[in-house]
């Protein structure tokens, strides 16, 4: 079974975080929202709060749980785009790294479940901003985050179809499909820049219209910038997500998105209904995957039993079907 934030919070965390920051942290807790990896919130002095990255104990400290490396893209990032900041490190068999705590709210439109209030022209400036910031943070040089190696749109498709034939049985041979037909006309190279990979609403920090912090770095790699943008542009229509949409939201679309960034990079998109479907496969497979975590007991979540008709929406489109 998977460790938890809750499983290692304790006297001895708090004390070594305290000691690696310099001044007393409390009340250490996990953070609250959707957050891969192990990700606390705590206090210091004059109850302000700063969070805490951590790997696992007793695990190696790769993929998600490699907080260093989730520092060197938020370090490399910093002076283009607003990032948490790095407050103390420490590596070692458990590396734990000190971010500030940033205020703000971060909601994806398509699929909130807050009810919170998004008049439409709200959530068209916080997706036109998003635009105008992924094409700073695609302008981070590259060479800033240190030895990565460069993941190919055909990487990326090979990943996503890994995932999808490990997923829900229900849903493998139309993921099989989806790749079959990703597959045959993979986009050459474009240009090569630092990619999030989980770059959407939901990971930005607003106050109202302005950006206050890209957060959520666990899959970054240095690629092709335009997987960040299909990704993005997956949210900004309610069309993939039949069931658990919001019906009360308007959103911008997935084009008006790739507009709003070709016009901040000052350059045509080229491929860009590709990288939309490839968006598409890379939610359905994801989605696919996790359903089949909860139907076999590996996390149980009741939620995943509404994904069924988007999973089959998502797929579909990235078969390139309307």
């Amino acid at each position: 079974m998977a460790m938890s934030a809750a499983d290692v919070i304790g006297p001895d965390l708090e004390a070594r975080v305290s000691r690696v920051l310099g001044r007393p942290v409390r009340d250490l807790a996990p953070m609250p929202g959707g957050h891969s990896g192990i990700t606390l919130v705590g206090e210091t002095e004059a109850s302000r709060k700063v969070v805490v990255k951590v790997a696992a104990p007793g695990r190696p400290a790769v993929g998600r749980h490699d907080v260093m490396r989730q520092v060197r893209a938020m370090s490399a990032a910093a002076p283009y785009v607003p990032v948490p900041d790095v407050l103390a490190v420490e590596e070692g068999e458990q590396p734990l790294a000190v971010l500030s705590f940033e205020r703000g709210v971060a909601t994806e439109p398509a699929i909130d479940e807050t009810g919170a209030e998004l008049p439409g022209d709200l959530v068209s400036a916080r997706f036109e901003a998003a635009a105008s910031l992924l094409a700073a943070l695609h302008r981070v040089p590259v060479e800033e985050v240190g030895d990565a190696p460069t993941v190919t749109p055909a990487d990326e498709l090979a990943q996503f179809a890994r995932i999808g034939r490990a997923g829900e049985p229900d849903f493998v041979e139309a993921a099989e499909q989806a790749a079959d037909v990703l597959g045959r006309d993979v986009p050459g190279p474009w240009r090569t820049g630092l990619v999030h990979g989980d770059y959407r609403l939901g990971n930005i920090l607003f106050d109202g219209t302005s950006a206050v912090a890209i957060v959520d770095w666990e899959i970054w790699n240095v690629g092709d910038p335009r997987v960040d943008l299909g990704w993005m542009a997956t949210f900004a229509s309610t069309e993939p997500f039949p069931g658990i949409a919001r019906t009360d939201v308007e959103l911008p679309g997935p084009e008006a998105v790739v507009r709003s960034y070709a016009a901040a990079v000052g350059a045509a998109v080229p491929d860009a209904d590709w990288f939309l479907r490839l968006g598409a496969f890379r939610m359905g497979a994801m989605m696919s995957h996790n359903l089949k975590r909860h139907r076999t007991g590996r996390h149980v979540d009741p939620y995943q039993e509404k994904l069924p008709p988007t999973i089959e929406r998502l797929l579909a489109l990235a078969s390139g079907q309307r």
